[in-house]
């Protein structure tokens, strides 16, 4: 399947890519895992914050996306290296799940977390189900597991490469 991943802040993107990168998220995060809450949130729109939009090349179908912003200062001790970037949103589309598409979009995620802020370690909530995923990128279980809106969550650091 060809593809592309574009990169921008929200006020960048067209309207319609912003359509589609809500539309693939709710119909992920609220539909499919059901799990109702508010998914359009202020970090989405502030311009450090980075929306990656991964896109099948011939029907210009959205396919996953993430975002990558600055990690903000955590209460946690455990949790206080998470100064670099944090990955969050990410979410793949059904015709794109088990084709390592994902894989792609996670390293571009990172790639831009490390540019975003170089030499700082890059932060993430993973849902406890993928855990292991996010580990065979280097990422590490850190501080305690939470409830996000009924979904478990681990706290995971990733250290500067």
């Amino acid at each position: 399947m060809p593809h592309f991943i574009s990169a921008a802040p929200l006020g960048q993107l067209a309207a319609l890519d912003v359509h589609q990168l809500y539309r693939l998220r709710v119909d992920v995060f609220v539909h499919e895992q059901r799990c109702p809450y508010a998914e359009i949130d202020a970090t989405d729109a502030d311009p450090q914050t980075v929306h990656l939009l991964a896109w099948d090349a011939d029907t210009h179908e959205l396919l996953g996306t993430a975002r990558v912003f600055p990690a903000a200062p955590a209460d946690d001790a455990a949790l206080a290296d998470a100064t670099g970037a944090q990955i969050g949103r990410f979410a793949l589309a059904p015709a794109a799940r088990g084709t390592g598409f994902g894989r792609e979009l996670l390293q571009a995620a990172i790639d831009l977390g490390e540019r975003m802020r170089p030499g700082q370690t890059l932060y993430l909530e993973a849902q406890a189900g993928l855990v292991d995923y996010y580990a065979s990128f280097g990422f590490t279980p850190t501080g305690e597991p939470f409830d996000d809106e009924g979904v478990p969550h681990q706290p995971m650091l990733r250290p500067a490469s």
